[in-house]
């Protein structure tokens, strides 16, 4: 499947096609969606200007970190919601829905993760609520509100996604695309289909004493009663910590903490990141993944197709 990559340019019609394809599963459904991601948008515009993504849940009425549909506090379109739309926060998607009747079952064992799984909501500022930004410290407060602008002008900053780099976390576990799950003795894999990006967990052991720094750390888990905790150091601080661009530096420590709900239906997670460089304090955030056994997650090429690859420091869309 050709593919492009940018979660942050103005122009994501690439981005919400390919989930749309991931979230009805099969390539099949990509051909309808799309014939081309060569130049064009496609026919279906949602209001942020991406494609609406078939067989997505709907934003409206849905809290975004939430265990289900219901309504919430109104969204908060800009930074601190000041109401400056050079500070307008880029829209969420809705993600995944339920795997539709007549899927294979959910295995209600609460050790066993396996399969495929995929996020509820999207949303690209990564806070404690939506909307609200992570506590940053005054330096990078600043360099937020630059980004957003810069985005809002047309002239998104170029960032680790846009060069075909890694997401970094806790960013890399907001993506819409479909992740699949392996369990092996020792160890838990994650399998995005977002840039065949890959995390490996090991289990039952400490960090290395110098682990290498890479874009998705490294990351160790256990289990403590029926939750999955997954402790992750050694990121590499070139990547964001979500899609507007909040900042994270070498310090950065994100706990997470996994555990099956609605009889293995869904997998509900908390993220909690730690920074003493750019953080004010730790701060935690929830996302609930749906099981869905009827997606195959499909080939994703970054290289190929990028429309938005970064020329002179800036994103552009193509």
């Amino acid at each position: 499947m050709s593919s492009c990559i940018s979660m942050r340019s103005k122009l994501r019609a690439c981005l919400a096609v390919t989930a749309a394809a991931g979230m009805l599963g099969g390539s099949a459904v990509l051909a309808q969606a799309a014939p081309s991601t060569k130049g064009g948008a496609p026919p279906s515009v949602a209001p942020n200007g991406a494609a609406a993504p078939t067989g997505a849940a709907p934003t409206e009425g849905r809290p975004s970190r939430g265990p289900g549909p219901g309504s919430g506090p109104p969204r908060i379109h800009t930074l601190f919601n000041s109401g400056d739309p050079t500070l307008a926060l880029t829209p969420p998607l809705g993600g995944s829905r339920a795997a539709p009747p007549g899927s294979a079952p959910p295995n209600p064992d609460p050790h066993d993760l396996e399969g495929v799984w995929q996020v509820q909501g999207y949303e690209y500022l990564l806070g404690p609520e939506p909307g609200v930004p992570p506590p940053l410290k005054p330096k990078y407060m600043k360099l937020l509100e630059q980004r957003i602008r810069a985005k809002n002008r047309g002239t998104p900053e170029a960032d680790t996604e846009t060069q075909c780099l890694g997401h970094g976390m806790a960013r890399v576990m907001e993506s819409p695309y479909p992740i699949e799950i392996v369990q092996t003795p020792g160890r838990i894999t994650f399998l995005h289909e977002v840039a065949h990006e890959l995390r490996t967990i090991y289990m039952n052991r400490p960090h290395p004493k110098h682990p290498r720094v890479t874009f998705n750390g490294d990351s160790v888990g256990h289990w403590e009663g029926d939750t999955l905790v997954v402790d992750t150091i050694a990121i590499d601080p070139r990547s964001f910590i979500d899609d507007e661009g909040s900042a994270h530096s070498g310090q950065e420590h994100v706990i997470e903490r996994y555990r099956k709900i609605d009889g293995g239906a869904e997998l509900a997670l908390t993220i909690t990141i730690e920074d003493p460089v750019t953080l004010e304090h730790p701060y935690s955030y929830k996302r609930i993944f749906h099981w869905r056994p009827d997606i195959r997650p499909q080939e994703y090429i970054c290289e190929e197709n990028n429309r938005n690859a970064p020329i002179n420091g800036v994103t552009v869309a193509k």
